[in-house]
């Protein structure tokens, strides 16, 4: 297995990765191919030149990029099935996780992107500004589709060398292309993986009190009504039933201890009275708090 540039660390339930680098048009290019354990998997990737990485296929769940492992999934639906396969730009140094929920396996490009090199391609129109910023998980069907050709011809190990550089050309070409506009716009209205990590570790910080909507879009730079359809759009659900649920998830930790009183739990998740906390337990749960925690603690 040869990882030119690339180092992956942190590694967890995963059962395979090979990896088949080429240079082509001056240009590392990786055909990855990841096999995982059934449950979560992630691992942390790390280069010290930009990356792009191509998603081409997902068999049996769904993976990202993330820049925390232990954030929600990044939900890509609308309402419709999700396209398998995405685009991310990682800069150099970033540390980047690959995060899988339940799949069977994936198969990525990633090309290592040295700005010399794609400035000799490129030429002098060339700007490095998109491999400086950091954009995870949106959808670009012309550097997927030259990506599937990377990935899953046949005939790859017969390519002439003229062949394979022209590939790699278009897709660097397409690369210094993109705009901003147009990768926002791909992301589905989604929240980016930054977004989404700074937010939900505000509210999880912060349960014992009132988050109103404005401070939450503050922290992912949009407007409220903004806000509110891209995080539905991430997490399938709102910001108030997350903090709701966040309460929950908090209140199960501090019944752990025996000592804690159920009425100071409460009120410790952002409960102001101890019937609304019994409800809202109930509701999520189908235990009562007492009940919980003799279940947990028997």
């Amino acid at each position: 297995m040869n990882e030119i540039g690339v180092q992956s660390s942190g590694s967890h339930n995963l059962s395979a990765i090979k990896v088949d680098s080429n240079l082509w048009g001056g240009i590392t290019v990786q055909a990855i191919h990841v096999e995982a354990l059934p449950g979560r998997s992630w691992h942390l990737l790390t280069c010290d030149q930009p990356v792009l990485s191509v998603v081409v296929n997902e068999t049996g769940g769904q993976c990202e990029a993330r820049l925390n492992p232990s954030a929600p999934m990044t939900s890509r639906d609308t309402g419709r099935r999700r396209q398998s396969g995405h685009v991310s730009i990682i800069p150099a140094a970033a540390p980047v996780w690959g995060y899988s929920d339940n799949i069977g396996q994936v198969d990525e490009v990633r090309l290592i992107l040295d700005v010399d090199r794609v400035r000799e391609i490129m030429g002098d129109d060339f700007t490095a500004v998109p491999l400086k910023e950091l954009c995870l998980v949106f959808n670009d069907d012309s550097l997927q589709e030259l990506a599937r050709l990377v990935v899953l011809r046949e005939d790859r190990p017969t390519w002439s060398a003229l062949f394979a550089d022209s590939v790699v050309t278009a897709m660097v070409a397409r690369l210094s292309n993109l705009k901003p506009s147009t990768v926002r716009q791909n992301r589905r209205l989604g929240l980016t993986a930054g977004q989404l990590s700074k937010v939900t570790e505000f509210i999880r910080d912060n349960l014992s009190r009132q988050i109103r909507l404005a401070e939450l879009a503050d922290l992912a730079g949009l407007s409220p009504s903004q806000f509110g359809r891209a995080f539905k759009t991430s997490t399938g659900t709102t910001p108030h039933l997350w903090h709701l649920g966040a309460r929950v998830e908090g209140a199960k930790r501090l019944l752990a201890n025996r000592e804690n009183r159920l009425v100071d739990i409460a009120l410790d998740v952002g409960f102001s009275e101890q019937s609304h906390f019994n409800r809202a337990f109930r509701a999520a749960t189908g235990l009562s708090p007492g009940s919980w925690r003799r279940r947990l603690t028997n």
